[in-house]
């Protein structure tokens, strides 16, 4: 938005509460110079005007509109995140794998024997390899 918009937005709000005590000019000033604010679209601002409405009974401060903000953008549906069964999304494959069905280890950790001493190791997991590409 640009600084004109946001004193419009301001307007609006100030529209919905015409009691509050607040300084318009310091709110309108604080505002505009809000680089939060200025990258919104006005048409989601327009939006926000209609959330504020319904859900505060006094004029908002800066934090609850970036607040109103975000959620506007939060997706109705969580989406769903699928995640190696190997690695357990972290990329790395230490050579362990789970049976879900008996709750037990199938197979054991990659190890090494070095120097009498036993050591376990991991490597980059098959996963890697799809999401470099």
């Amino acid at each position: 938005m640009t600084p004109a918009q946001i004193e419009g937005f301001i307007d609006r709000i100030c529209g919905l509460y015409p009691s509050s005590t607040i300084a318009v000019t310091k709110v309108k000033n604080a505002w505009t110079a809000d680089d939060f604010l200025l990258l919104e679209d006005v048409n989601e601002a327009r939006r926000i005007v209609a959330r504020i409405m319904e859900r505060y009974d006094k004029f908002p401060t800066l934090k609850e509109v970036h607040h109103e903000f975000k959620l506007l953008r939060k997706p109705a549906i969580e989406q769903t995140i699928v995640v190696c069964e190997i690695c357990d999304g972290n990329g790395w494959d230490t050579g362990e794998r789970w049976n879900y069905n008996t709750k037990e280890i199938i197979c054991e950790a990659y190890t090494r024997t070095f120097m009498g001493h036993i050591y376990t190791y991991v490597v980059p997991c098959k996963c890697r390899e799809f999401s470099a590409a």
